[in-house]
């Protein structure tokens, strides 16, 4: 595996930036707020937040990529209340679209498959690009289980964090990083086209 070597003082300024900005405490509470959110309703996955701010803090990405985790599943607590507790008003809303960033044909497709296979849905909706808020809220609808949603939910984002995290700790590359920022850009762009969200 070769070793990136800035060959550009515009590159080297870039990676700096990157490095001076996502580095700092702020940076890393704001990863984790965004990450709560994220889980309920911001429509931009916190994958690349993730990806900056490991890329600089290397040392720490473990701990970045848990924590990270950690906040999206209270996010998705919080998700699976407003889904439990507020139902039919959802319900109703969903049916004249009047939710952002929710349609309600694809919330049919979630519903459809959560009565099927709820527990594999939550788990496979936290690691995968499937939008989270769509399963948390969903799951909430449902009454499925808080246990075994935390559960699946903080297996599922773990491992999806501990890769995105892992990837950039071991390949210190700001080409990869980029290349990896664009894989999960597409990832989540044709996911979204093929679940018509």
């Amino acid at each position: 595996m070769f070793k990136w070597v800035p060959n550009s003082a515009k590159t080297r300024s870039i990676s700096s930036f990157i490095q001076r900005k996502a580095g700092s405490r702020k940076a890393r509470w704001g990863l984790y707020i965004y990450s709560a959110f994220e889980s309920v309703i911001l429509p931009v996955p916190t994958d690349p937040l993730l990806a900056a701010c490991v890329y600089a803090a290397p040392k720490n990405w473990w701990k970045i990529a848990i924590w990270t985790a950690i906040y999206s599943v209270i996010g998705g607590l919080i998700g699976l209340a407003l889904g439990w507790f507020m139902g039919d008003i959802l319900v109703s809303m969903l049916h004249n679209d009047r939710l952002p960033f929710l349609s309600s044909k694809k919330f049919e497709t979630v519903s459809n498959g959560f009565l099927k296979h709820g527990l594999l849905i939550v788990l496979l909706g936290a690691f995968t690009p499937l939008p989270f808020k769509l399963v948390t809220i969903t799951a909430g609808l449902f009454q499925f289980g808080v246990l075994p949603f935390i559960i699946a939910s903080l297996i599922g984002r773990s491992i999806r964090f501990l890769l995105v995290a892992g990837l950039i700790k071991y390949h210190q590359n700001p080409k990869i990083f980029i290349f990896i920022s664009s894989i999960i850009g597409i990832i989540i762009t044709l996911s979204y086209m093929i679940i018509g969200y």
